[in-house]
C-alpha cells in the first residue's frame, strides 16, 4: 500500500490555507499555531494507495473502519446478498476505493442530509450514492451514505469502469456497503476493524 498523503478533495482548501497563513506570518510573524492548524487539515485528508493485487477474485475493504454489520438483505436488482457495512469517522482515512474491478451498469445519487451514521435513519434520510456493478460475471452493488461532518459528495469522474483498488472519492465520515452475491465467502466478522485495502472476502467465480 502506497500512501499519496493528500486526497484530491482537499487539494484547494489546503491551498487556501496556506496562502493564508504564509501571509499572517509574514505580517505577525512566525506561528507555530498556524503550523499545527495547517498539519491537522492535511492530515484529514491524508490517503493511501493499494498498488497490487494478486486474486482478482479478492474483495478488499474500499475504506478504513470498522464492521458494523454483517446480514442477508434483500435488493430488487440483486435479490438476496449478503451485505457488509463499514462505519467510517474523521479518525480514518477517508479515501474510498474499488473492492474489486467494477463494470459500473448504474449508479444512482439520492440527495438527502448529511446525518451521523450511527444514527437509526441513515440509510433513508441521509445523502447517498449507489453504484451498481459486474464483477466477474457477477451483479452487485456498492453503497456509500455520507455522514454529518461531509458538505458534499466528493466522488471523482472515473466513467463506466474501476480497476481493483482504483480511487472512487472521499467523505471525513459515513458508511460504506458492499452488496454481495449470496455465495461469497466472507472473511471479516462483525466489529472488527479494517484497513483500507484489507481482505474482505472472496467473490465465487
Amino acid at each position: 500500500m502506497k500512501t499519496n498523503f493528500i486526497a484530491k478533495a482537499g487539494w484547494n482548501l489546503l491551498i487556501v490555507l496556506a496562502i493564508v497563513f504564509a501571509i499572517a506570518q509574514f505580517i505577525w510573524g512566525f506561528s507555530w499555531l498556524l503550523w499545527c492548524i495547517f498539519i491537522l487539515f492535511a492530515c484529514l485528508f491524508r490517503t493511501s494507495k493499494v498498488n497490487y493485487i494478486a486474486d482478482p477474485n479478492t474483495i478488499i475493504a474500499p475504506i478504513e473502519g470498522k464492521i458494523k454489520s454483517i446480514k442477508t438483505s434483500s435488493y430488487k436488482e440483486l435479490g438476496e446478498c449478503i451485505e457488509v457495512q463499514i462505519i467510517n469517522n474523521i479518525i480514518h482515512q477517508g479515501n474510498i476505493i474499488a473492492p474489486l474491478d467494477m463494470d459500473i451498469e448504474e449508479t444512482r445519487l439520492r440527495r438527502g442530509l448529511f446525518l451521523c451514521p450511527f444514527m437509526k435513519n441513515t440509510n433513508l434520510m441521509g445523502e447517498r450514492m449507489l453504484f451498481l456493478a459486474r464483477s466477474k460475471g457477477k451483479q452487485w452493488a456498492l453503497r456509500i451514505i455520507f455522514g454529518a461532518l461531509n458538505r458534499k459528495a466528493h466522488i471523482d469522474d472515473f466513467g463506466h469502469h474501476l480497476n481493483h483498488g482504483q480511487n472512487i472519492g472521499f467523505m471525513f465520515d459515513g458508511s460504506v456497503s458492499l452488496l454481495l452475491p449470496k455465495d461469497t465467502r466472507i472473511c471479516v466478522n462483525e466489529n472488527d476493524k479494517v484497513r483500507i485495502g484489507a481482505l474482505i472476502g472472496y467473490l465465487n467465480p
